[in-house]
């Protein structure tokens, strides 16, 4: 089903592998997830992105809204990341991800702070804060890591 979609979205070289590696990140691959957060299903998007994404893709309204279904969760989160992709200043997987996992704004504004498209520049330019549990900048920075050492598992071709 991922790399279906993938392909769909993204075209026949779609990078489906990364797909499979973030909802393993995101979710452990468990159906009918829903963290703490909000974030809901395989690739946790969270509820007001879940509206939007509905509302801005034909492809997705195609489906019953429905976050939880895998399918609807699938197809809406890999339409996220390709959004992300193409909304970030600097191109790639590594900032796209970020985008999806700590927003856009969050991370074109490290971009614009870093004035580079150098990953270590910009992770160096996060301040993201932190709360009592959570330090935002470590795990924002993180997530594309975990999803690129995931994704050689699924890189099958």
């Amino acid at each position: 089903m991922v790399k279906r979609e993938a392909q769909y979205i993204g075209g026949l070289n779609a990078p489906h592998h990364y797909f499979i590696a973030q909802i393993k990140v995101e979710s452990s691959c468990k159906e009918g997830l829903i963290a703490y957060d909000g974030g809901t299903g395989l690739m946790q998007i969270m509820p007001a992105t879940a509206r939007e994404l509905h509302q801005k893709y034909p492809y997705l309204r195609k489906l019953l809204y429905n976050p939880l279904s895998p399918e609807w969760n699938i197809r809406a989160g890999i339409l996220y990341d390709y959004a992300c992709y193409k909304n970030t200043i600097c191109e790639g997987w590594y900032f796209a991800f970020r985008a999806y996992n700590g927003g856009l704004g969050n991370i074109n504004r490290e971009i614009e702070r870093a004035g580079s498209c150098e990953w270590k520049e910009v992770e160096k330019a996060c301040k993201r804060g932190r709360d009592k549990h959570v330090d935002f900048c470590r795990v924002n920075i993180s997530y594309p890591y975990k999803i690129f050492r995931f994704a050689e598992e699924y890189n099958l071709k």
